[in-house]
């Protein structure tokens, strides 16, 4: 009897999974030190009153942003749909750090809005560039896949992706401006053009 010994052994599945989540701890730890030194430096209003915090609030808008769906996209030639995020594809559902990477050049703004909507607490840009960014973050892919159409048509290896935004981020970010309010000036400081909110326009018209 022949005993086979050259069977390569199976890489266990948990390594790359840990290996992935470490990095993104990392990534969100950076982008949280890199807010707050900005924080530090730039601070037009004053934060520390605020409830819950600006740091809970924006690392939990950055955990949507990286972990929440972000489109259904559907591949017409496969005849198939895929739930996706910014790190996860669910038609083979894992966590993947060089998914993100692969994909950050076409989801790159919804990280955008997120370091907007902290800038808006900040008092350093205005409520409508943050809204503005929002849109354009859950368009980017959407449009992007919409250009690569005739590319895709005119290449049969390549399959033509429709995509559909799920506004989960955007209407995070614009929850958290309408019910979370701006906290108080510091002396000398002035609002942004435009930073109104516009419900109170409405109010006041």
């Amino acid at each position: 009897m022949q005993i086979i010994t050259d069977i390569p052994p199976t890489t266990p599945i948990i390594v790359p999974l840990v290996t992935d989540v470490f990095l993104f701890i990392v990534l969100i730890g950076l982008f949280t030190y890199i807010l707050h030194r900005q924080s530090r430096s730039q601070k037009t209003l004053d934060t520390s009153s605020m409830k819950p915090s600006l740091t809970v609030l924006i690392v939990s808008l950055l955990l949507i942003a990286l972990f929440g769906p972000s489109n259904l996209n559907m591949y017409l030639e496969l005849g198939r749909i895929y739930l996706i995020g910014m790190s996860w594809e669910l038609g083979s559902f894992v966590l993947s750090f060089t998914f993100f990477l692969v994909g950050l050049p076409f989801m790159f703004l919804r990280l955008v809005f997120v370091y907007q909507v902290y800038k808006y607490y900040l008092g350093t840009t205005s409520r409508k560039r943050v809204v503005i960014t929002g849109i354009l973050g859950e368009l980017q892919f959407p449009l992007i896949s919409l250009l690569m159409v005739p590319i895709c048509l005119l290449n049969p290896s390549l399959a033509v992706i429709i995509s559909i935004p799920i506004p989960i981020l955007l209407t995070a970010g614009l929850l958290m401006l309408r019910y979370i309010p701006k906290p108080k000036s510091i002396s000398g400081w002035t609002e942004l053009d435009g930073d109104k909110d516009w419900w109170d326009k409405e109010k006041k018209d």
